[in-house]
């Protein structure tokens, strides 16, 4: 599958360098999803394949990959919390000019960005099942310390299918009947608005490297 081959295969050797990963991490992930256009439906196909390169870049030396572990998982969280702020902002900033994605973008947003804590958690648990020895061991306790604690990710997954829940009520309901009269369909989807957020934010950070 090409995203697989994608984020999978450079995650898999920033891995197999060691060391603190969170920079690497998070800005391979970010730059998946970027070239996905921040469909929120690759979000989770991104995260899936990241967390499997880890797994097979950290193979080579687990006696000492839980920091480098912690690290990596550390920068992915960042990357997926920010393509989550920014599907946010691209809701509240389309609605907050007078304008407004199809019904459909928003649903379909919903449905895909609900549970996606709840898979990361459940994609470390699994690789850690695959894992031989220590670094099973890592994945496993990592996957329950974020099921136990929380993460980035989720925390800005409850923001954002708030917004999302409110806009659909909102287009559903009397109120949203009422506002469409005077409102326009937002230019483009909402995962291509999205896009070019996340870009910004992508190349902001890319920008603060020395």
């Amino acid at each position: 599958m090409t995203e697989a081959v994608e984020v999978r295969d450079p995650m898999r050797e920033a891995a197999s360098q060691g060391g603190d990963l969170r920079t690497r991490a998070r800005d391979l992930v970010l730059r998946a999803i970027v070239e996905r256009e921040a469909d929120p439906k690759a979000i989770r196909a991104v995260m899936k394949d990241a967390v499997a390169g880890l797994g097979e870049g950290l193979g080579n030396h687990a006696d000492n990959a839980g920091a480098s572990l912690k690290s990596a998982v550390a920068g992915l969280d960042e990357a997926v919390g920010k393509s989550l702020y920014a599907l946010q902002a691209a809701v509240e900033e389309t609605w907050d000019n007078g304008r407004r994605f199809a019904e459909s973008d928003l649903r379909e947003a919903y449905d895909a960005v609900r549970g996606l804590e709840d898979d990361l958690v459940a994609t470390l648990k699994d690789t850690g099942g695959k894992a031989k020895g220590v670094l099973g061991d890592e994945f496993a306790h990592l996957g329950e310390h974020l099921g136990r604690n929380g993460s980035d990710t989720g925390t800005q997954v409850r923001s954002v299918l708030s917004v999302l829940a409110r806009d659909l009520g909102l287009t559903a309901g009397e109120a949203g009947r009422d506002i469409k009269g005077n409102a326009r369909e937002a230019a483009g989807r909402l995962a291509a608005v999205t896009s070019g957020i996340l870009r910004g934010l992508a190349d902001a950070l890319d920008g603060r490297k020395p």
